[in-house]
């Protein structure tokens, strides 16, 4: 089976990368690899490297954002279309037998929309949940355009089958960034806190806050009121940049002028091994959703962005406002029951075995007649 498939950011790199794994391991696939998006610019890390140094083959680099731009939702839709184009290109000369795309994001929408409309079967990760913003629409968009449906949680499979999908094609497998965090090995703390000149044994956080498209015009609002909490309460921050999404060149300038230590990008390692030595998340992110409680600690999720996604109860919700803010960081650093009674949390997203139930699928279903979709009742 000849399956093409891409990346286009760092969250769903840690996502595909262990789908990736399997697939180059196993004889019955050849694989087509496409890297775009924020992967190939060096203001967000050019995370094409890490997936170089992973050893993967990427077959293709096509160029989805104009460089040195402010982004704004102009600037979303003209990459969305840019990308349409040359995917479709790219989907005309490899003829694969399959696309395998995922999640809520551009690249992976124009790609999902070009091969259904040249019968090409697309099968989807991570469909069916319910989130904010822009990629609530994306997501349940390339649903209807897939053929195949790889939800994380049987309430996302339950979804799908009420938007209409057939049940016989919709397999609950989990998250497989689970998979990234089993697999990963350890980093020796030490090593750590002299790379990232931190101190793990005092409350220390990860922000990782990126634009709501939605209100991209509050997003300097939005992430000042972050930092100056992080700075009132003097606690340890290690800052990641957010995507390019409409109004994420305003978080970067504010970002980039608090003070605070970023990194416009991590390595799968350096990211997971941060992740099992800091007290919290806070942010944004769907990170902090779908992958703190199998770390067992805190996740704090400012605003709107992860609006009523399925979640464990190691996330503590919170509004805009300071005082909010404040509250909900203090709660996840301080609250030593709270703290305690998150340690060991079931992680409603899986246990680490998504890309080997992925796989083993793909190279057992038939696909036939299967671009022929109709709404399933």
């Amino acid at each position: 089976m000849k399956i093409l498939t891409l990346v286009e950011r760092r969250a769903d790199y840690s996502r595909m990368r262990p789908i990736l794994k399997e697939l180059y391991s196993d004889p019955f696939f050849e694989v087509y690899l496409v890297v775009t998006g924020v992967c190939l610019l060096d203001v967000h890390g050019s995370d094409i490297d890490y997936i170089k140094e992973d050893g993967f083959k990427i077959d293709a680099q096509l160029e989805m954002f104009e460089p040195n731009t402010r982004n704004t939702n102009t600037s979303m839709v003209k990459a969305l279309s840019k990308i349409m184009g040359s995917m479709t290109d790219e989907l005309e000369k490899v003829k694969p037998d399959l696309v395998l795309t995922g999640f809520d994001i551009g690249a992976n929408l124009a790609t999902t929309i070009a091969a259904a409309h040249m019968n090409i079967p697309v099968a989807h990760i991570q469909g069916g949940e319910v989130t904010g913003s822009i990629d609530e629409s994306i997501r349940h968009a390339m649903s209807k355009f897939a053929h195949i449906h790889f939800p994380a949680t049987q309430d996302a499979r339950e979804r799908l089958i009420r938007l209409g999908e057939n049940p016989d094609y919709i397999f609950n497998v989990g998250c497989p960034s689970i998979d990234t965090i089993v697999q990963t090995p350890l980093i020796d703390k030490q090593i750590l806190q002299k790379k990232f000149n931190i101190d793990f044994s005092k409350p220390t956080i990860l922000l990782i806050q990126h634009p709501v498209t939605t209100q991209s015009d509050e997003s300097k609002k939005q992430i000042l009121n972050t930092i100056e909490v992080i700075k009132e309460l003097g606690i340890g921050a290690l800052v990641a940049l957010p995507n390019n999404d409409a109004g994420s060149s305003e978080i970067i300038d504010e970002i980039k002028n608090s003070g605070l230590s970023w990194y416009p990008s991590l390595s799968t390692e350096e990211f997971v091994n941060v992740y099992r030595n800091i007290w919290a998340i806070v942010g944004n992110s769907s990170s902090g959703i779908h992958e703190s409680s199998t770390f067992g600690i805190p996740a704090v999720n400012i605003g709107t962005r992860q609006q009523d996604r399925e979640r464990a109860n190691n996330v503590i919700d919170v509004s805009y406002a300071k005082d909010d803010i404040k509250a909900g960081i203090e709660k996840a650093l301080y609250d030593a029951e709270f703290r305690e009674s998150v340690k060991n949390i079931k992680n409603p997203y899986g246990c680490g075995d998504s890309a080997k139930k992925i796989v083993d699928i793909l190279k057992t279903i038939s696909l036939d007649g299967i671009v022929q979709k109709r709404f399933y009742e």
